[in-house]
């Protein structure tokens, strides 16, 4: 675990000392017993000494509770801390690429309400599993030297219970590992059918959808099978304790009739024996309740072991800053057959302006992606500033990149706070003349507190384009060298499509521009249009005019979107 030693050292000694005393004190009760039934001496001390040290114990059993309590309560605020720290650290390392997956919903519930389930590992069952452990060795021991015979059939009973212990823990594996995959598909049904309410009703499909119903049958009847498994496991462990109960009070009564033992030091056994197995049931279930924590632990440790992104100690030093290169690069995404990109090679100068065109799925974003290194390329180079992107670190990389995807994520935070995100240090003047460039001014005058306004979590309270005006007013505060711009202008409308050109004209002075766009005013005014196909590949590279000249894919592309403009609807 990520608990320090030095934390867990003494909370282990205190659960054992817990149990010594606790053992202690169960196995006093046979002398107690036999002093009280003889009206004699047990070991030379009388009832009275008995009590006396049955007094002790219990007063020590109490503190030294108390005091392991506290000691593991403060191993599990450690555990969350350090927990805390590390998955914070380790996803700082992952690639950007990482969080593509449904990732986000797993850590917030992991680092939240589940993190607090795994730290009962420490607070409530851990310590506890060590003392029983313990008590249960000390009473064994006791039993020996009490009666050989008695101790060897509370041994006997030890094997029994660790069977016992290991069949349900594996049934309670099986019937989770059947039920919990058609469970979380059932999730993201749920949340598929909540967020795509307009489609599904605009089909007059919300009453009857489908893939949510089919979802709830597989996770309905999985969790039948599943829960019969636990069950069985839970029956079995029950059972068998009542059935090592009965056996030992079975052989115990037996040996007192034929005169193996006495019939007062015969029924403390029982007694002792009845406590022995409730002891070792609470071990099967502190294991069980173990065991029902694997998920949560697996689960950390799915982020704890995932491959951080390599990158150097120091940051490097930039022989072309401002500039970009593909070298032959070729990139084919985790899980997919076919590469996103294969041999694209491409040279985009310091402060100026480059277009990529092509078919949708083409590896235009790809190349972006790989640029500001979501994902590391298969073969091939990428070279930010003139130096390969995994010679930098993660800081001086994105120093040197202001990015704007087609998906904006806003903060729920004001208007103008998303703005500043580009620039923390930025003065007032400086986020006002970016926000005007970028048509934000606009947005501001409408919301009813102005700069101050709220747009919520992701920026819903704005619309798409509203959404993109801000990202780009990012990217022209913070000012970077290369400014990535994949259809920044896709959800604006005309009116709003002139600001950002005229915002894609000033990074233009201050930037290496990259853009992914389809519209023909951004294309056209490219210093270089690259052309990639739809295998990935770089089909042409050249100037408007240049590529016009040869026909190829961007020429029909061009003829299409320029024929495209003069439509209109007509009866």
């Amino acid at each position: 675990m990520v608990s320090r030693p030095e934390n867990m050292r003494p909370a282990i000694v205190g659960s054992m000392i817990v149990g010594l005393v606790e053992g202690c004190a169960l196995a006093a009760l046979l002398p107690t017993v036999t002093a009280l039934a003889e009206d004699g001496p047990v070991w030379g001390l009388g009832l009275a000494g008995w009590l006396w040290i049955l007094g002790i114990l219990a007063v020590l059993s109490f503190g030294l509770n108390y005091l392991s309590e506290r000691t593991n309560y403060a191993v599990a605020l450690d555990f969350l801390r350090s927990l805390h720290r590390l998955v914070g650290d380790q996803v700082a390392k992952q690639p950007l690429g990482w969080f593509a997956r449904p990732i986000a919903g797993a850590l917030s519930r992991m680092v939240s309400s589940e993190l607090m389930s795994a730290g009962e590992i420490f607070a409530h069952m851990f310590g506890p599993l060590v003392s029983r452990s313990t008590a249960a060795f000390v009473i064994i021991v006791a039993a020996w030297f009490w009666d050989p015979a008695l101790g060897a059939i509370l041994t006997v009973a030890v094997p029994v219970f660790v069977f016992i212990t290991l069949a349900s823990t594996a049934l309670l594996r099986r019937g989770r590992a059947i039920h919990e995959p058609p469970e979380v598909t059932l999730a993201n049904r749920i949340v598929e059918y909540a967020q795509c309410q307009g489609a599904i009703r605009s089909c007059d499909r919300s009453d009857d959808y489908r893939p949510l119903s089919q979802a709830l049958d597989e996770a309905r009847a999985a969790k039948t099978k599943g829960l019969w498994l636990e069950s069985v496991g839970m029956l079995l462990s029950g059972m068998v304790t009542q059935g090592v109960v009965v056996v030992l009070i079975t052989v115990t009564g037996t040996l007192a009739v034929d005169g193996a033992l006495e019939p007062i030091p015969a029924m403390a056994f029982i007694g002792l024996a009845l406590r022995f197995t409730s002891t070792l049931s609470a071990i099967t279930s502190s294991a069980m309740a173990l065991e029902s924590r694997r998920p949560l632990l697996d689960g950390l440790d799915d982020v704890l072991t995932a491959t951080p992104l390599p990158e150097p100690g120091a940051p490097a030093t930039l022989t072309a800053p401002g500039a970009v290169e593909l070298e032959n690069v070729t990139f084919t995404y985790p899980g997919k057959p076919a590469p996103a990109l294969q041999n694209v090679s491409m040279t985009v100068p310091a402060g100026s302006m480059v277009a990529l065109v092509g078919p949708s799925g083409g590896g235009k974003t790809t190349v972006a992606r790989v640029i500001s290194r979501f994902y590391d390329v298969d073969s091939g180079r990428v070279l930010v500033g003139g130096v390969p992107v995994t010679e930098q670190t993660t800081e001086q990389l994105m120093g040197q990149l202001s990015m704007v995807f087609q998906d904006v994520y806003l903060f729920d935070d004001t208007l103008e706070a998303n703005v500043r995100v580009g620039r923390a240090d930025a003065t007032d003047e400086e986020v006002r003349e970016a926000a005007d460039l970028a048509g934000v001014r606009e947005i501001a005058e409408r919301l009813p507190e102005g700069w101050g306004t709220q747009v919520g979590e992701g920026g819903r309270g704005l619309s798409g384009g509203e959404r993109q005006r801000v990202a780009i007013a990012r990217a022209l505060l913070k000012k970077a060298p290369i400014v990535l711009l994949d259809e920044a202008t896709s959800a604006l409308d005309i009116e709003n499509e002139s600001n950002i050109i005229a915002a894609v004209e000033r990074l233009r002075e201050q930037a290496t521009v990259i853009i992914i766009a389809h519209r023909l005013a951004t294309i056209a005014g490219a210093d270089k249009i690259v052309a990639i196909d739809a295998d990935g590949r770089v089909e042409a590279q050249g100037t408007h005019e240049e590529l016009l000249a040869v026909d190829g894919t961007y020429a029909r592309f061009w003829h299409r979107l320029e024929s495209a403009q003069g439509w209109q609807l007509t009866n």
